[in-house]
């Protein structure tokens, strides 16, 4: 159930890191391949939420409607909230 009217309000529960790969530069090169490593993916736009520690709660990649992302951050924040639980 998403309870959030609007991402802008949904997204005040998340903190935001915006990595930018697609300058040519040799530094986003270098990003790049860590995000390839790291993730598996390279795929603009990738979305991830992750926990505190680093690890992987949910990932959405491309673009979609403002209702599909709501129900994305939704469901990020309930396996959030359930690993808390653990």
């Amino acid at each position: 159930m998403i309870v959030q009217a609007s991402p802008q309000i949904a997204l005040k529960e998340f903190v935001f890191a915006e990595l930018y790969t697609d300058d040519g530069s040799d530094e986003a090169k270098a990003k790049v391949r860590a995000l390839q490593k790291k993730y598996g993916s390279v795929a603009l736009p990738l979305y991830l939420v992750l926990s505190p520690e680093g690890k992987e709660l949910s990932r959405l990649t491309g673009t979609i409607g403002e209702t599909q992302f709501l129900k994305f951050l939704d469901a990020a924040k309930r396996k959030f909230e359930k690993s808390k639980k653990k």
